[in-house]
This record gives C-alpha cells, sequence and structure tokens, in this order.
C-alpha cells in the first residue's frame, strides 16, 4: 500500500468514524499495525477525538513514539490500547504521551509490558485517571508500589491488575496508600497474594471506599477470607470474589 494510498485508507476511516459519533474512533480489530498508526497521526479532525479504541491492532513500540508525540489529541480522554505488543519500550513511550495528564480511563491489557515498562506507566503523569488497567502484563511489585505513591492516581476509581505478578510486598504499599482513597473497585486476582496480603487490606485505614475487590486465584485462604468480610476498616464492601 503507498503512502498516499495509506493516507487516503485512514482519512476515510476516521471521517466514518467521527461522522457516527462524534467524538470516537472505534479502530479495534482494524488491524491497522504500525504503519497505519503513524499516519493516524498526520490526519485531520483528531482534536474532536475523546475515545481512541486501538486494541487489537497489531501495534508495537515502533509507532507507539508518533502517537505519544501527536499534538492533535487534545481532547482525547479514554484510550484503549489493549492485546497488543508494546513491551516496555512501547509503555516507556506512552508514559510520555503529551495527552496523558486529560486521560481518565487507560487499558493497556495484554501488551507484554514488563517491569520497566510497569514502572514508567506508574510513574507517569497523569492526573485525572479514574479507571487503569494493566490486567495480564508482567509488571510486578514495583509498578504497584510507585502508583500507591503518585498523586496523579488520587482520582482512580477502578485499577485492575490482574495476574501482574504482584506479592504481598506491594499489596501492603496499596493497602497503605494515601493516594488511591476515592478506590471502589479493585481487580487482584491471579497473583500471588498470601495472608498477610488480605490481611493488609482489612487492616487498611486508607482504602475505606473500596466496594468490588477480586482476589480469586490466590492464596490468602479460608483465613484471608475470614479477615476481609468482617473487616470494619471496608464497611462499603458488597462484592467479594474469590472463585
Amino acid at each position: 500500500m503507498s503512502d498516499k494510498t495509506k493516507i487516503e485508507y485512514i482519512s476515510r476511516l476516521v471521517q466514518e468514524e467521527l461522522a457516527e459519533s462524534g467524538d470516537s474512533l472505534e479502530f479495534k480489530n482494524k488491524f491497522i499495525g504500525d504503519e497505519g498508526l503513524e499516519t493516524l497521526c498526520d490526519v485531520d479532525g483528531l482534536e474532536k477525538v475523546e475515545n481512541l479504541d486501538l486494541t487489537r491492532n497489531h501495534i508495537t513500540h515502533r509507532s507507539i513514539s508518533f502517537l505519544a508525540r501527536c499534538p492533535r489529541f487534545t481532547g482525547l480522554k479514554r484510550l484503549y490500547i489493549g492485546e497488543n505488543n508494546l513491551g516496555d519500550r512501547g509503555a516507556i513511550a506512552l508514559s510520555q504521551a503529551l495527552f496523558l495528564p486529560q486521560l481518565v480511563h487507560f487499558d493497556a491489557r495484554f501488551n507484554h509490558i514488563g517491569q520497566d515498562g510497569g514502572r514508567a506507566l506508574a510513574m507517569a503523569a497523569f492526573k485525572k485517571i479514574q479507571v487503569f488497567i494493566l490486567q495480564d502484563n508482567q509488571t510486578g511489585d514495583e509498578c504497584l508500589d510507585a502508583l500507591a505513591r503518585n498523586p496523579g492516581f488520587m482520582h482512580t476509581r477502578k485499577l485492575n491488575l490482574y495476574r501482574t505478578e504482584l506479592s504481598d510486598k506491594s499489596v501492603k504499599t496499596l493497602a497503605r496508600s494515601k493516594v488511591l482513597k476515592k478506590l471502589k473497585h479493585l481487580n487482584l486476582a491471579r497473583n500471588v497474594l498470601r495472608l498477610d496480603s488480605a490481611l493488609a487490606l482489612a487492616k487498611t485505614k486508607t482504602l475505606t471506599n473500596i466496594e468490588t475487590l477480586l482476589m480469586f486465584d490466590t492464596f490468602i485462604g479460608d483465613q484471608g477470607v475470614e479477615a476481609l468480610t468482617r473487616s470494619e476498616s471496608l464497611p462499603k464492601l458488597k462484592t467479594l470474589r474469590m472463585t
């Protein structure tokens, strides 16, 4: 596909999507790849975009720097970029994106992001983020440690760290976080968490607004479940999923 043809194709997609929604680019499963994303950053009309869905598009670190530097996404609020192959290099580039301070929703699940990329995202310049999803990445404890201390996450209501190679160490830090006081939905399922994690959350003095807690496929045991269900520190807890 020639450069002119690519530009025409991506421009047509943008026009069609904006004509239908007004503010959303629903590119999920469009398979635009790195070349398509680079081209997208050069088309007109991106200032109108509030929701950008790039899920499952064969995107790698090669094109993320173009997206991160693109000055046209001045109204972007929600970014869905899951099920691609960003890796650490892509996550680090994305952590420096010009639009990060205005995002309220960020979803980067299934992207082969490791500890370096996770740490970079957790330390990034978010200011308004309410939903943050890193599900099924190998981001580890350092990511959660940094996130729990980053004031940019003070508005976060939903945190999904399902199967991200967490241990008790970072969950203890999370339980003491003064940043995440507004957190309502917490997914820590399928991590190697034991009784200490459950006890830390059960005794939290800051995460008192949690309504939904997912900790299935962990190792907290019956004692951990009992501690959470009887916790006076979690008065708003409505859903505790263990299986």
